[in-house]
């Protein structure tokens, strides 16, 4: 053998070598896409379920969050029309009082008044008046060491 067909002969083994490898790996790369083509075919329908999840998940949270921005509008409304109620009873228990306040103040000085008046009436009693009132006596003495004669009674008057 000399050297131009030993390497003939090794050019031809490497090229059909390579032809093989090429064939092989196209083959190889051929079966990797179609495995591929399966797994984003597959990928495909499993991401089409995931958003189909998020979405009903979506969903669901903004069909709960309508609930709850509902039940919030309606528990703001029901502690307004409870403030109100509240401040309603407020004032009606604040004029009542008052009231009372009042009417007990004005009973109280009318019996002050009433009882002062009565003890001041009846604590010094009235003199009480006399049909005719006796004569005043007069009672003197005479002086020491003189001698008084008694009189004589007064005589009656004619008629």
């Amino acid at each position: 053998m000399n050297a131009n067909s030993d390497k003939d002969y090794i050019d031809a083994k490497v090229s059909s070598f390579d032809a093989k490898l090429d064939a092989g790996l196209a083959a190889t790369n051929a079966k990797i896409d179609a495995t591929n083509a399966k797994l984003d075919a597959g990928l495909a329908g499993t991401h089409a379920k995931i958003d189909a999840g998020f979405a009903a998940v979506d969903a669901k949270f903004e069909a709960t969050d309508a609930k709850l921005a509902a039940i919030v509008a309606m528990m703001i409304e029901t502690r307004a029309a409870l403030e109100a109620k509240i401040d309603s009873a407020f004032e009606r228990a604040t004029s009542q009082s008052v009231k009372w306040m009042v009417g007990v103040l004005v009973a109280a000085i009318t019996i002050v008044v009433t009882v002062m008046t009565f003890v001041l009436n009846n604590a010094i009693p009235k003199a009480q008046p006399t049909a005719a009132a006796p004569p005043a006596m007069v009672i003197q003495l005479p002086p020491q060491g003189v001698t008084v004669l008694p009189v004589a009674p007064a005589a009656p008057p004619k008629p």
